[in-house]
């Protein structure tokens, strides 16, 4: 395993016994989820000041220089070049989280929205396998270029650095936050049908001065401005849940039961590229779903999958630990069967549909703002998953699953009550429905008319800082 190469090397940099090397690649990791949490926050800024795609350029230099750092450390025998690495890595991975997420949204045709919104999180899955692939004992896994392992991710972004200035910038950006409407529908007509350009720029004409209408939007909007309530809600709980759903503490725990399920050693890590493997797989399914079903609809149903599989994984991994022979061989089989169908749920669910939902729920204006917040917040529940999962799982061993089980249980119900589906829908149509708060169970979406008037005019009155209007016209009346 690289961590335990990696251990060794920190435990030699920094004099240290190896004992030692567990607090210090500890840090390390730490390190890297904090300079997440801090690329994430700055997000939003970046992508409003430099562009979506001028935000991914500049954001590859970090990239790079993480690469630069990390690849020759082990030769240098310098530590601090590792974490240096490791923390500039970390920002480039926290910025792109955030960036590239909503760059994909505002490019993508409304039909298409979803499926490219969610190219995203296909990408992060072939990484994931990449990675695995290159860390395996035959490959870059020695003690000699375990380092250059690190160093690879520099690779995408040298790439990227040389094909994405081709590729145009997101014509609401430029259209609404750079005025520049030629570019704009320059922009749109590389990307969709000419025809569709006049209908575009019309809808951001009208937003455009709606806005004007408006005072500034600022970052402590998020908080206090009552129609964001609900979507921030919405967003900072659905980042969070990706953390809280334990598939960390499942990938953890993976190896331990494909072990007891009988598979040698030496075929361990086959299995866990087959993991990755399924994980791309199951991504690629949800595609296409993604704009058949709904959003709604696989936000839910992968989820309520995924908490009975974890349900499932509580009984099954603690029948392990208390039976021996054949019987606790074939309780690790069925262990291992979970953990896949787990692997499916979340990739079909939690995994693709996070970062499109907040692209999805918010107006123009606070949706940069509202990434940084729902990112940053999604990376800092991961540094606490990390830190606190060896403890709670020394503490209540096959019993691990269940607090993530019971997290995932309670965030499912408001998802139920409180999320409106966004399939096909405007963005305006969206937040409109979301302002109010209220259960979407049997409601009408996007339908102001069926409101009290009353209603509609105090909500605006107390919310003078709205990005956009409550009211929409030619809105159409959709059972959720």
């Amino acid at each position: 395993m690289i961590f335990q190469l990696v251990k060794k090397f920190l435990a030699q940099s920094s004099g240290s016994k190896l004992d030692d090397s567990v607090l210090l690649y500890a840090l390390a990791n730490a390190i890297f989820v904090v300079g997440a949490a801090i690329g994430a926050f700055m997000s939003g800024w970046i992508a409003n000041i430099l562009g979506r795609r001028g935000g991914l350029l500049a954001n590859h230099s970090t990239a790079i220089i993480g690469s630069i750092l990390v690849g020759p450390c082990y030769y240098m025998n310098s530590m601090s070049m590792f974490y240096i690495g490791r923390m500039f890595s970390g920002l480039n991975c926290g910025v792109s989280s955030g960036v590239a997420s909503m760059f994909l949204t505002e490019i993508a045709p409304r039909r298409f929205r979803g499926a490219i919104g969610a190219c995203h999180q296909l990408a992060i899955t072939l990484g994931i396998v990449a990675s695995y692939v290159i860390t395996m004992n035959w490959s870059l896994n020695q003690h000699n270029c375990w380092s250059i392992a690190y160093a690879v991710g520099g690779i995408p972004a040298v790439i990227s650095l040389i094909i994405l200035p081709f590729c145009p910038e997101s014509p609401r950006f430029l259209f609404l936050r750079r005025n520049n409407e030629e570019a704009a529908r320059k922009a749109f007509m590389k990307l969709n049908h000419a025809d569709d350009a006049d209908m575009f720029i019309g809808e951001l004409r009208e937003e455009q001065e709606i806005a004007k209408q408006q005072p500034k939007f600022r970052f402590i909007k998020l908080f206090v401005q009552r129609d964001l309530r609900m979507p921030v809600i919405l967003a900072v709980l659905i980042q969070v849940m990706q953390q809280l759903s334990g598939i960390n503490a499942v990938m953890a725990y993976s190896s331990q039961i494909l072990k007891t399920a009988g598979i040698p050693l030496e075929y361990n890590q086959i299995c866990v590229v087959v993991i990755g493997i399924i994980n791309v797989a199951a991504t690629i399914v949800s595609l296409p779903l993604i704009e058949r079903l709904g959003r709604r609809a696989l936000i839910l149903w992968p989820t309520f999958g995924l908490a009975w599989t974890l349900l499932f994984l509580v009984i099954f991994v603690n029948l392990v630990d208390h039976t021996e022979g054949s019987v606790k061989k074939s309780m690790g089989i069925v262990s291992a069967l979970l953990i896949f169908l787990y692997i499916i749920c979340f990739a079909m669910g939690l995994g693709p549909m996070a970062g499109l939902i907040v692209s999805e729920i918010f107006r123009t204006e606070p949706r940069g703002a509202a990434y940084s917040l729902s990112q940053c917040i999604q990376w800092l529940a991961n540094l606490v998953v990390m830190l606190t999962f060896p403890s709670v799982n020394a503490a209540i061993k096959g019993y691990t699953f269940l607090p993530f089980l019971v997290a995932v249980v309670c965030i499912w119900v408001v998802f139920f009550l409180f999320m409106p589906e966004t399939k096909n829908r405007t963005f305006d149509e969206v937040a409109t429905d979301l302002a109010f708060g209220k259960i979407v169970i049997g409601q009408k979406r996007a339908v102001i008319e069926s409101r009290p008037m009353e209603e509609v005019k105090g909500q605006m009155n107390s919310d003078r800082g709205a990005s956009e209007p409550l009211i929409g016209e030619g809105s159409q009346a959709v059972k959720v």
